[in-house]
């Protein structure tokens, strides 16, 4: 068997498919052709070839060296959208070359041009969307056009591969003159439902040469090889794309163009980057200088000016923070360990670059928070630019997952065009769950565990991702990630948000093979899932569990600072393929701000009815703590936002009139100490759970929930479930949970009168008990988690067969036709 790499590419490919590279000047190879050759030999290959974009300088160079032969990437488009292609032509000469030039433009000249000739060809990365206009029409003209594909790239994708041998493999008679009629395009070959496929390294930074490869027997004659390939007798091999070995074939490619811009400037500091830069791609410790480094990096710091930015204290350099990040001896043990743990060289190298973007990103960022929290708003601009340079260092690994990745919906509707339904492989039944907050005791917390808790016990792939420090929770499968740091909301305090390692979630979660993202918050770690979502081309779902536009006006009284919090929102949410809301209200609110009906959904809901239980009532729970009267319980957090002010205005104006009435506060958060200034004589508990709660619950006797801001309300259903009238304010969603048969009563929001008047009527003349029991047997029949997480489980298949059925009936009209 011979050996050949059929697509690999050198200095000469020159012009980059991205723009900001062709912009700024970077070629897409700095590969030298003589070098090529020599890897490849020595790795022992039978044929060498290069394929530069519509070039053959690279090959000419080499020409004359045994077991080579010309070849090319010939790029072409399909005339009626443009569409780009690239179709590898092998063995070919220079007339056939410029002869080429005058054709490649339209793929309908080109394909019996070369076919005409007699060249060898074969269609590189079927499923590459090179310039965002492929579909899976094109793939389907592309069977009709061409005998030879690719289906093995040690630079692209895994799963396209898989799914093109799938969709190759599925070819009949038929199916091919299906597509014949719907195209009008007659087959370019005889028995046009055989494939034939060859595999490449497609290798642009000369590090991956030969990785993947085609094999076929033969003598040395080139042609014979060839036509072999042509013919199917050829076996594709190697492995496919990976994320770390793509970026650091472009890490090889930045630093290669640093070193012939920056080389002559800056020759000392050339030197010291390009030792960092090697140790770095071999998976080498960066920080680790000898003493004559450090030296020469001071002595060209001083040369060029740089060292005056240490001058300045109160000057904040992204300059000074990397050197003093890379001088750290804690930092340098810390990188140690990684490259002690990681056996696989791109490994330490992914995860060398994470940990020092993640850490000297937080730096920086925390400078940033520091000074608008002092009002140095301004001020805080200049620590804030360093993290442009920050991001653009990780490049690489952002660009790598979204060329590998993002391409999962063209592949579902490549595959169903060609399959008739998803395959296995590219179904929706691994989902990841991401939240800011999992610890806290609030309603968000409590819907993510209970629906995790029931996708446990029915055996779904559902896992929450966190980062949370010292997050510990049983029942539920969970990947909780290290903070790199944590930082206080300004205006809320007591509610820290943390700052995620950005890049270990994107990759955990493109090593897990997850298929969604349900992403419940939009902080830090929601951010995280939804730009992961993007680059590596996942569903997306969004749940909108917190008014916080309404959180924004109550916490800074600002009716600015409200307006760009919707800004905001309506950023987050309308990039979702479906957002859960609580509340019909809630539902109208996202319509009227432009997001579409057929995205919004309400999100189904349980309750934990063993819990929340009349029975659980104690005669004495409450007059134990002081109680002397009936007992209105509020349960939830105490924040300014839930209009708690107004709840202490209104029973302290029902004791001035000599009500016999307690209220019972229970939960904790920043306005507590405020809030028991304001009402000296209720009942404080702090946060209860379990048991507990339940009988602080079904022990009272009256719920009041005057909040204008929750979307929904869990602790109003667990109110009504243990029989309790609930007293609810009309805005938001909990208004949407009381009705006359349940009891309660909905009220004006922030009007003193209705409300002391309706609590004073209920001390008069309470619901009888057996209205609210009947209620609340109702609301456990009604409400069930398993049933619950059941329906929001398969909302997420309903869009997959809903297309696998347009595609049944689009391929049952094609053939009757």
């Amino acid at each position: 068997m011979l050996k050949c790499d059929l697509q690999a590419h050198s200095c000469h490919s020159d012009r980059p498919t991205q723009w900001v590279l062709r912009k700024l000047g970077v070629p897409e190879s700095y590969t030298k052709p003589a070098d090529l050759y020599d890897i490849l030999k020595r790795k022992g290959f039978d044929f060498v070839t290069i394929t530069d974009h519509n070039r053959l300088e690279g090959c000419l160079e080499i020409a004359g060296r045994p077991g080579v032969f010309l070849s090319e990437t010939v790029t072409t488009y399909f005339p009626e959208d443009g569409c780009k292609i690239h179709i590898l032509v092998w063995n070919l000469t220079e007339q056939d070359h410029r002869d080429i030039q005058g054709v490649r433009e339209n793929i309908y000249e080109l394909a019996p041009f070369l076919r005409g000739r007699g060249l060898a060809h074969g269609v590189a990365h079927p499923l590459l969307n090179i310039n965002n206009r492929l579909a899976p029409e094109h793939v389907e003209k592309l069977v009709l056009l061409f005998r030879v594909f690719e289906t093995a790239n040690a630079s692209r994708d895994p799963l396209a591969q898989q799914v093109l041998r799938l969709c190759l493999d599925s070819l009949t008679p038929e199916k091919i003159q299906q597509l014949a009629d719907r195209h009008k395009i007659e087959p370019a070959h005889a028995e046009p439902w055989r494939k034939s496929f060859f595999g490449s390294s497609d290798d642009y930074g000369g590090l991956y040469l030969g990785d993947a490869w085609t094999e076929a027997e033969g003598g040395p004659d080139i042609a014979d090889w060839l036509k072999r390939v042509e013919n199917g007798g050829a076996v594709a091999g190697g492995c496919a794309g990976d994320v770390q070995r793509l970026a650091n074939s472009i890490y090889r490619v930045v630093f290669a163009y640093a070193r012939d811009r920056l080389g002559s400037t800056a020759p000392r500091g050339m030197q010291l980057l390009n030792k960092v830069a090697q140790r770095f791609l071999e998976g080498k410790n960066p920080t680790d200088f000898s003493f004559g480094e450090l030296v020469g990096h001071v002595t060209e710091a001083v040369r060029t000016g740089k060292a005056f930015d240490f001058i300045n204290p109160n000057e904040t350099s992204l300059n000074r923070e990397v050197v003093k990040y890379f001088l750290d001896p804690a930092i340098k043990k810390e990188l140690d360990v990684i490259i002690r743990e990681e056996k696989i060289p791109e490994r330490r190298t992914f995860r060398m670059a994470s940990k020092i973007a993640n850490d000297l990103f937080y730096r920086l960022f925390a400078q940033v928070v520091s000074r608008i929290n002092r009002g140095e708003v301004l001020d805080s601009l200049q620590p804030a630019t360093g993290m442009l340079p920050l991001a653009a260092s990780v490049a690489p690994y952002i660009f790598s997952y979204h060329n590998l990745h993002s391409q999962r919906p063209l592949l579902r509707s490549t595959a169903r065009a060609f399959l008739g339904k998803t395959p296995p492989l590219l179904r929706n039944t691994k989902r990841a769950w991401f939240t800011d907050t999992l610890d806290d005791v609030n309603g968000v917390a409590r819907t993510i565990r209970t629906m995790s808790e029931a996708a446990f016990r029915q055996g779904e792939d559902l896992t929450v991702i966190a980062c949370r420090t010292n997050l510990n929770l049983s029942g539920i499968k969970i990947k909780n990630f290290a903070p790199v740091g944590e930082f206080e909301l300004p205006e809320y305090k007591l509610q820290k948000l943390t700052f995620p390692p950005v890049l270990d979630i994107i990759d955990y979660i493109e090593r897990e093979g997850f298929t969604e993202c349900i992403i419940s918050t939009p902080g830090p770690v929601g951010l995280t899932a939804l730009a992961a979502s993007k680059l590596l081309g996942l569903r997306t779902t969004g749940i909108y569990h917190t008014d916080f536009p309404q959180y924004v006006r109550f916490l800074t009284e600002d009716d600015f600072m409200e307006t760009l919090m919707w800004k905001f929102m309506q950023w987050f949410y309308v990039q979702f393929d479906t957002v859960y809301v609580n509340s019909e209200f809630y539902r109208q609110c996202w319509i009227d701000r432009g997001l579409e009906p057929r995205k919004l959904a309400i999100l189904p809901r349980g309750l934990d009815t063993e819990l929340f239980h009349h029975r659980r009532r104690q005669k004495d729970y409450w007059k134990k703590r002081g109680a002397k009267g009936r007992v209105m319980l509020y349960v939830g957090r105490i924040s300014k936002e839930k209009e708690l002010r107004f709840l202490a205005d209104v029973f302290r104006e029902l004791l001035r009139r000599g009500a016999a009435v307690d209220l019972a506060v229970v939960g904790e958060g920043p306005y507590r100490e405020e809030m028991q200034a304001l009402a000296p004589k209720a009942i404080f508990t702090g946060t209860l759970t379990g048991e507990e709660l339940g009988a602080a619950y079904a022990s009272a006797d009256l719920f009041v929930f005057p909040s204008t801001t929750d979307t929904f309300g869990n602790v109003v259903i667990e109110a009504m479930s243990s029989a309790l009238p609930a007293f609810v304010s009309d805005v938001g969603g909990p208004k949407e949970l009381v009705s006359a048969e349940t009891g309660g009563r909905v009220l004006p929001a922030g009007d003193m009168d209705a409300w002391v008047a309706a609590i004073e009527e209920f001390l008069k003349n309470p619901v009888p008990a057996g209205v609210l029991e009947s209620a609340a047997r109702r609301i456990h029949e009604d409400r069930n988690w398993d049933r619950a997480f059941r329906e929001f489980w398969a909302n997420g298949l309903k869009e997959e067969e809903m297309m696998n059925s347009e595609v049944r009936i689009k391929n049952s009209e094609s053939g009757k036709s």
